[in-house]
């Protein structure tokens, strides 16, 4: 029962308005449960992208409120927000002189304040998983796309975060690479990993979310399982969606 679930993020009346009076997040209310996948979709501009990156305070709000465990997000508190939540971007965001290793050992040293010894053990375990056991020491200019973006996977992962956050996690990705990092993803979520995902890709809503919501202007529309996102979107907007992307 949902009730009974953790609530991780929940959003109270929360705005947020650029400076030429676009408003991105118009008075929203939401919350995202502990151990759900959870998939933000809908059109470009509809607030996506800025809803999750409100989450770390990767942007400020305007008026309202969020909550991450319970904690105000603000700008005192980013940091300590932003080793529970990890961020998987577009367009990975790695180090381009450190290798991907070294880019997955920086958070947990640098903000945790673990020693090497105790969590490389963990780390290289993660490129295991993610099928990068071969190239822990390339650089990330010596891998293609899909790779760098599971390199970013095993980034987030290191800081061991109760939240994943994933910025259109394949939108710069060439076709025949998405598939490699939405099967990591799948996996993750099979673990019932906590994962907040802005994506495009029907298929992996379809198959591995627990709730997809649709965003419209700044609001969330309709919020559902996916047997009803797909069977019985309930709002003219989710079904014009559909019908285009599908």
């Amino acid at each position: 029962m949902e009730q009974e679930k953790r609530v991780v993020v929940e959003f109270k009346d929360v705005v947020k308005q650029f400076e030429d009076d676009l408003v991105v997040l118009d008075h929203l209310n939401m919350k995202f449960y502990d151990g759900e996948t959870h998939v933000l979709c809908g059109r470009s501009g509809a607030g996506k992208s800025t809803l999750i990156r409100c989450i770390n305070y990767l942007e400020s709000i305007n008026a309202g409120e969020i909550l991450v465990e319970g904690e105000a997000v603000t700008k005192k508190r980013a940091r300590a927000i932003r080793k529970k939540c990890g961020m998987v971007f577009q367009s990975f965001n790695l180090f381009p002189h450190m290798t991907i290793l070294e880019n997955a050992l920086l958070g947990p040293m640098k903000s945790l304040n673990k020693q090497k010894a105790e969590i490389i053990e963990k780390v290289e375990s993660y490129f295991h998983k993610v099928g990068l056991a071969e190239k822990m020491r390339a650089l990330p200019g010596e891998l293609s796309g899909g790779q760098k973006q599971r390199a970013a996977i095993v980034r987030a992962l290191a800081m061991e975060p109760d939240l994943i956050l994933f910025d259109e996690p394949t939108s710069a990705l060439d076709p025949e690479m998405i598939g490699e990092v939405l099967n990591v993803m799948k996996q993750l979520s099979d673990e019932g990993r906590t994962m907040l995902v802005v994506t495009h890709e029907m298929g992996f809503a379809r198959e591995a979310a627990d709730k997809i919501s649709f965003m419209d202007a700044g609001k969330i529309v309709a919020t559902k399982t996916p047997v009803d996102f797909f069977h019985d979107p309930g709002h003219e907007s989710v079904e014009r969606f559909l019908k285009q992307i599908l």
